[in-house]
């Protein structure tokens, strides 16, 4: 799963004190109403968890959640053993993409619940994006806790006013706005370009500005890796280097805590994240636990824009994305009825009200993201402009087939590196593409 975890993820760290800590799933009976059942909750990054529990198990006390927080790489070392085995969640946390192929066939098809529950017509009532890419060999394996979409930049509009600079529209615009940034003494772009999914969604941007949909393809085996269209966004990808838009040094360092911290921390300007950021660059709440992660105080207003067009002839990219995570059931519980109750809870619209809450974008389409909590009132339009942009992605963040996520990650390395130009890089991509099955 890709290391996309904003504020929520020290938020988790934060409050784990408040959490029940547990790896082992309560055996018992399979329906609540025969008695009081624990339910096993595990996740790698659930949004506002204990509020959560506290609303769930207040409208059904007769049943009980334990929930386990774990890291991305001790979640994914510990899955699959607990899945077919006595000890496992009964709801677990997928993500797009890998983990949702690699699980899939250990969960619950979650459609014939819903149905039971909510009606034939129930997908109609979420974001469609958010439910076709948690499905897998015709299940859907999970059903979405909240929406999450790339294509953007989150600038410091203290630093813009500062330096009498302005939100560029395309590439060649902001090679001009940071050179004036920099002679302010500040960086441009913070890029934490040691990471493979940070780099990732920097070229979809070009990519889908250049020639919207065709990587799409490429992904797809539809067009070759050395299209022309793909090709140029990857000489752009290289110019944000070498033009000095982004930060020197970027390829040493990581998006989080690295990169995000030089933002929260005024030393740069621009930082190229997804919707993920707002709760903690744009909520009041948010910026509190942001504030534990860096000494110096955060007192900018963060706003965010679309990433700038590839050229001055294109249009910026369409945001993209789809679910940040979402919600499953162990094939292997004893309590799935309760399970599910929780599960539907979550995803729900009591559940989506929570995450709204807290600025992070509901998978329900009826149900608003709040601007209750902005730091300043020009957020509230900015979030609801990302609402918006969430109802009309031009695709996924995720690419589907790990080894082509590899292989584009490594060509993107290579080329911020100078050790490859971009028609080598990316034809090391369409060779493995070559041999995918798809």
């Amino acid at each position: 799963m890709r290391s996309t975890r904003p504020w929520t993820a020290v938020a988790a760290v934060a409050a784990a004190a408040g959490l029940i800590l547990t790896g082992c799933a309560a055996s018992g009976d399979t329906s609540a109403s025969d008695g009081p059942v624990t339910i096993s909750w595990w996740g790698w990054n659930a949004s506002e968890s204990q509020p959560t529990i506290d609303a769930f198990e207040a409208d059904n006390p007769g049943i009980t959640v334990e929930f386990t927080s774990y890291s991305n790489s001790d979640y994914l070392n510990n899955l699959r053993t607990a899945l077919t085995s006595d000890n496992g969640p009964d709801v677990l946390q997928l993500a797009p993409g890998a983990t949702v192929s690699n699980y899939g066939a250990l969960v619950e098809d979650l459609a014939p619940l819903a149905s039971a529950s909510w009606g034939d017509t129930w997908a109609d009532d979420y974001n469609p994006l958010g439910l076709t890419q948690l499905q897998s060999e015709g299940k859907q394996v999970a059903l979405p806790s909240y929406m999450s979409a790339a294509g953007f930049i989150y600038y410091n509009s203290d630093i813009l006013a500062d330096t009498g600079t302005t939100v560029p529209e395309n590439v060649d615009e902001w090679k001009a706005t940071c050179a004036t940034i920099r002679a302010a003494g500040y960086d441009c772009l913070a890029q934490g370009a040691k990471d493979a999914w940070a780099n990732l969604d920097v070229y979809l941007s070009l990519a889908n500005s250049i020639a919207p949909g065709a990587i799409y393809d490429a992904i797809d085996g539809a067009i070759d890796w050395t299209d022309p269209d793909l090709i140029q966004a990857m000489d752009v990808w290289a110019s944000l280097f070498s033009d000095g838009i982004i930060a020197p040094g970027a390829t040493a360092v990581g998006e989080y805590p690295d990169a995000f911290s030089a933002f929260l921390e005024k030393k740069a300007a621009f930082i190229a994240l997804g919707t993920w950021n707002t709760p903690g660059t744009m909520t009041k709440t948010g910026v509190e636990v942001s504030q534990q992660t860096v000494s110096t105080p955060i007192d900018s207003v963060y706003l965010s824009a679309p990433f700038p067009a590839a050229t001055a002839s294109s249009e910026p990219t369409q945001a993209f994305g789809g679910p940040d995570n979402g919600w499953a059931i162990s094939s292997n519980s004893d309590n799935k009825d309760a399970a599910w109750k929780f599960l539907s809870f979550l995803t729900g619209e009591k559940g989506q009200e929570i995450q709204a809450s807290v600025a992070n974008f509901p998978a329900l389409l009826d149900v608003s993201v709040s601007t209750d909590d902005v730091v300043a009132p020009d957020q509230v339009a900015n979030i609801d402009e990302q609402q918006d942009s969430l109802g009309d992605l031009i695709g996924y963040r995720q690419i589907p087939y790990p080894e082509l996520e590899t292989a584009l990650g490594q060509a993107l390395s290579a080329v911020a590196a100078g050790t490859s130009g971009s028609a080598d890089a990316l034809k090391s991509v369409q060779d493995v593409s070559a041999t995918l099955s798809r």
